[in-house]
C-alpha cells in the first residue's frame, strides 16, 4: 500500500514497537488493548462480588467459600478496541514555517500507529473556511454535512483496515491552514460528532487557549479522554535575529514593527511563560500533553511521550 509522504518511514518504523493505549475506560466492539465500563467474564482479573443465582459456577472462588462460607464470583475486566477522532487546527496561524507540517506529521504517525494496532482512527477539521480554501481546498470525506449544517474541511468517522489507514493519511495530507476558526471550534464540532466515549487527540499550537480549555473540558466531562499535542515552530519560540521586522498576526493581518535584538529577552521570557501556563492548566485537568517543537526530532519526542503513558497506564 502507498502511503502518502507526511512523514518518513524511519519515524514510523521506530515507533512500531510501541502502542497508544488509553488510561481511562473508552466504549468498544470488539476485544483490544483498551479497559472497557464493561465487566464480564473474559481477559484481566478484577474484582470479586457476591455470587448471583444463574453466575457461572466456574468463577466461583471456592477456596474462599472454605475460607468464609460465602460464596464470590470472580470479575474481569473486559478489553476494548480504542475508538480514536483526532482534531487539526486548520486555522491560519497555524500556517507559520513547517508547524502545520509538524501537526500533520504528528497525526500521520499516532493516527498509523493506532489503525496498525487494530484499533479505530478517524479525523476532523473545522469547516469555517477563508474564500480560497473553499475553492482549493481539500475535499469532504465521510459526511458532507454534519449535524451543524457547515460542511467540515474533512470529516473522516473513526474505523480500522489497510483501507481506513490510506484514507485518513491522504485526508491528513490534503488539509491546509486556511481556516477562520480555531481548535476550540473543531473540538465542539468532534463533540457533536462522538456517540461512545473513545480518545480526542487535539493537535494545534493552541493560541486560542482559553477556549480550547473550555472545549478540551467539555469532552472530559463526557467521558473522552483527551490528549494535546501543542505544535510550534521553532522560530516562534525564539526570537531569531532579524534586525528590525514587522511581526504579522496570521488571523487578523495586524502587524507591529520590532527590532528583534531587543525585543528578543522580553518576548522569549513571555512566550515561555504562556506555554509553561498552558501545559500546567492541561495537566491540572488531567488530560495528555506533548510539546513538539519545529527542527526537534519527531520520532524522540513521540517515543518519550507513548513509554510515559505506558507507565502510567
Amino acid at each position: 500500500m502507498t502511503r502518502p509522504h507526511i512523514t518518513t518511514p524511519a519515524e514510523l518504523s521506530s515507533l512500531r514497537d510501541l502502542e497508544l493505549a488509553t488510561r481511562a475506560t473508552v466504549e468498544g466492539l470488539r476485544q483490544g488493548l483498551h479497559r472497557s465500563p464493561f465487566h464480564g467474564y473474559s481477559a484481566e482479573f478484577n474484582q470479586y462480588r457476591h455470587y448471583r443465582p444463574g453466575d457461572d459456577l466456574k468463577y466461583v472462588d471456592w477456596k474462599a467459600f472454605g475460607r468464609t462460607d460465602r460464596l464470590f464470583t470472580r470479575q474481569f475486566r473486559e478489553t476494548t478496541n480504542l475508538s480514536a477522532l483526532f482534531v487539526v487546527d486548520v486555522s491560519r496561524s497555524m500556517d507559520f514555517g513547517d508547524k502545520f507540517r509538524l501537526a500533520q506529521s504528528v497525526t500521520a504517525v499516532l493516527g498509523t500507529l493506532i489503525i496498525d494496532q487494530g484499533d479505530l482512527a478517524g479525523v476532523v477539521a473545522d469547516g469555517r473556511l477563508s474564500a480560497r480554501a473553499q475553492s482549493d481546498g481539500p475535499r469532504v470525506a465521510g459526511n458532507a454535512i454534519d449535524e451543524t449544517g457547515v460542511a467540515p474541511a474533512a470529516y473522516l468517522p473513526p474505523r480500522s483496515g489497510h483501507r481506513q489507514l490510506a484514507q485518513f493519511l491522504a485526508i491528513v495530507a490534503r488539509l491546509r491552514p486556511e481556516g477562520t476558526a480555531g481548535i476550540a471550534a473543531g473540538l465542539d464540532r468532534a463533540a457533536s460528532l462522538l456517540h461512545r466515549r473513545g480518545l480526542v487527540v487535539a493537535v494545534s499550537d493552541f493560541y486560542d487557549d482559553a477556549q480550547a480549555l473550555t472545549a478540551l473540558r467539555r469532552l472530559a466531562r463526557r467521558g473522552h479522554e483527551m490528549i494535546v499535542v501543542q505544535t510550534l515552530s521553532a522560530d516562534e519560540v525564539r526570537l531569531s535575529p532579524m534586525g528590525v521586522v514587522e511581526l504579522v498576526d496570521a488571523e487578523t493581518g495586524r502587524g507591529v514593527v520590532v527590532e528583534a535584538e531587543r525585543a528578543r529577552a522580553d518576548y522569549e521570557t513571555k512566550i515561555a511563560h504562556w506555554l509553561d501556563g498552558f501545559e500546567t492548566a492541561v495537566r491540572r485537568e488531567g488530560l495528555g500533553y506533548v510539546r513538539v517543537v519545529t527542527g526537534e526530532p519527531l520520532e524522540r519526542v513521540l517515543r518519550l511521550f507513548l513509554v510515559s503513558r505506558r507507565s502510567a497506564a
